[in-house]
Order: structure tokens, then sequence, then C-alpha cells
């Protein structure tokens, strides 16, 4: 009985290798411009806490404060997600979608509660 299974050529394997690194690349660059953006978001609420009432500053604030804290957890699970290995990749990119969907969350409730 003849093997007829056909191992992939080295330009295969490598051309593979080329695409997961690529589609690797695209989901932290996602990522990041998610991050990014939501840091525009925060500097714009800083902006606009100049001209509300004390009470509510303080109240916004803390949100503000909240949301900062949350992006920086966000942006350094993305940057472990830059370092991961292939043997973790999936796992830490699972932890990071759930990471940054809490955060979306965040902002939504934050921009319906208004401000």
């Amino acid at each position: 009985m003849t093997n007829t299974t056909q191992r992939p050529f080295g330009n295969q394997v490598e051309g593979q290798s080329q695409v997961d690194e690529r589609l690797r690349q695209a989901i932290l660059d996602k990522k990041q411009a998610q991050i990014e953006a939501w840091s525009q978001q925060i500097e714009k609420l800083q902006q606009a806490l100049q001209s509300v009432s004390s009470e509510l500053r303080v109240e916004t604030e803390k949100r503000v404060i909240e949301l900062t804290e949350a992006r920086d957890q966000a942006f350094a699970q993305v940057e472990s997600l830059r370092r991961a290995t292939q043997e973790n990749w999936e796992t830490l990119l699972i932890q990071t979608d759930h990471l940054l969907q809490d955060l979306a969350t965040r902002f939504h409730e934050f921009v319906e509660q208004g401000n």
C-alpha cells in the first residue's frame, strides 16, 4: 500500500506562516486603533469637564479615571497579545476580546448616562 499523503512543500508552509502573521498584525492593528479612539474620547471628556458644575465634575472625573485605567489595562493586554507565542495567541486573543468588550460597554454606559 502506497502512502498518498502529501506533505506541504517548504514554500507552502512559509506562505501559510506569512498569512498567519499578516492576520495577526491586522488583529493587533484593529485593537490598537480601538484603544486610540477611546483615548481621544477620554481627552474630549476631560476637556468637557471644564464647563460643568463642581458636583458633576467630581462624579465625571471619577468615571473618566475608571475609563482611563480600563483603557490602560486594555493597552497592556494588547501589548501582551503582540508578544504572544503561537501557543498562547488564541487564549490571549480571547482574553483581550473580553477586556475590550468590557471597555466598550463602559464607554457606552457612560455616554448613555449623559456623562
